[in-house]
């Protein structure tokens, strides 16, 4: 599990969140997008509320307890 504020990088890390519920926070470089419990993920992409969000473009980080 990621603490709060670590950056999700791995498969796994994406799996975890969505397993558990551990809701994320995505910025577009250092503008915040958007933050809930992520639906879906791949190697390319991370759902997020119906929206897909490519995981090269975006920082997710992880937002346990929000």
């Amino acid at each position: 599990m990621l603490h709060q504020g670590e950056i999700l990088t791995l498969e796994r890390h994406f799996h975890y969140h969505i397993q558990h519920a551990v809701p994320v926070e995505i910025y577009l470089g250092n503008v915040h997008v958007d933050i809930g419990i992520l639906t879906a993920a791949d190697e390319s992409f991370a759902e997020l509320q119906g929206t897909l969000y490519n995981r090269s473009r975006y920082t997710f980080i992880s937002r346990p307890g929000y």
